[in-house]
């Protein structure tokens, strides 16, 4: 199945101010694609979840926090965030930047329209 993520609609709720996401969801793991603008504010606070997470980054840098190591992942890498791990993005390049993220189980959490509970947790 082909995903054609132009036809995905655009979520805001639950973002950093200047953030913005599109998902989709199977049975047994879900991904989205984030897109954050030049001059977006980080609020730095760390959650967690007991889903496993993967980040690929497209475009730009983004700066993370994983279990208190502090990293940046540029543009063709990529940043996994155990089940459990403490974590946050802190920044991102000045022009922005654009990644996925892939969790395992699913989280139709960031589907629109989702009225159910969130898997987040803050400490």
């Amino acid at each position: 199945m082909l995903i054609d993520w132009e036809k995905l609609p655009t979520v805001t709720a639950g973002m950093q101010p200047g953030a913005s996401r599109k998902g989709i969801c199977g049975d047994k793991l879900s991904m989205v694609l984030v897109t954050t603008e030049a001059g977006a504010t980080f609020d730095g606070v760390t959650h967690w979840h007991d889903n496993e997470q993967l980040l690929v980054m497209i475009e730009g840098w983004i700066t993370l926090t994983v279990d208190g190591n502090v990293f940046d992942v540029h543009a063709g890498e990529s940043a996994f965030f155990p089940p459990g791990s403490r974590h946050a993005a802190l920044g991102c390049a000045p022009e922005g930047c654009v990644y996925y993220e892939i969790f395992a189980p699913a989280r139709p959490d960031q589907l629109p329209g989702w009225i159910g509970g969130t898997p987040l947790r803050f400490d």
